[in-house]
């Protein structure tokens, strides 16, 4: 069941689409994300998390990538932003292979309905916190232009404010 229609942003009053909303961040094993989105059936039950050309509203989120990561040993963790019990923003943390607790923040992605309140920083935010808990290294892949006016400088004052080591790519940007 897609719970999208009772949450839409249409049906909010215009004076509170501007207003911060209090999302609820947590980091999803891979396992967790696939169980998620399909709720045990063999297609996606929400069509957000397909490709852009077939629905999909998370920028860069690759659902072949999740399908696969056993055939290619990857190891994968998804924050996310959660509003009303739906996923409104996205991010990927993917272990490096040469090094045990290394993890590259491959995206960060939020829902068009929601960008612009805040919820892109808070899931930020769930990641610093998250590569405190479990004690690893965040390196950062490449930057949309947009991403690297708005995300960089952030995400370097989180990675101090939680004691994270934090390597920051250099200007690699993507489209």
């Amino acid at each position: 069941m897609n719970m999208k229609n009772e949450i839409n942003m249409e049906n909010v009053p215009l004076s509170k689409k501007n207003e911060r909303f209090e999302a609820e961040t947590k980091t999803l094993t891979a396992d967790e994300l696939e169980d998620t989105i399909y709720w045990g059936g063999l297609s996606p039950r929400d069509k957000r998390f397909l490709d852009e050309e077939k629905g999909g509203v998370f920028k860069y989120f690759d659902l072949n990538k999740l399908m696969e990561r056993k055939m290619y040993k990857r190891e994968l963790f998804y924050p996310v932003a959660e509003f009303g019990g739906e996923i409104v923003g996205l991010g990927e943390l993917e272990r490096k292979p040469d090094k045990e607790s290394a993890y590259w923040m491959t995206f960060v992605s939020v829902d068009p309905e929601y960008q612009g309140r805040e919820c892109a920083s808070r899931l930020e935010e769930e990641i610093f916190r998250f590569a405190k808990e479990k004690n690893i290294t965040i390196e950062s892949s490449r930057y949309s232009p947009e991403g690297w006016k708005k995300l960089k400088p952030f995400q370097n004052k989180l990675a101090e404010k939680y004691g994270v080591r934090f390597i920051d790519s250099e200007e690699k940007m993507i489209d």
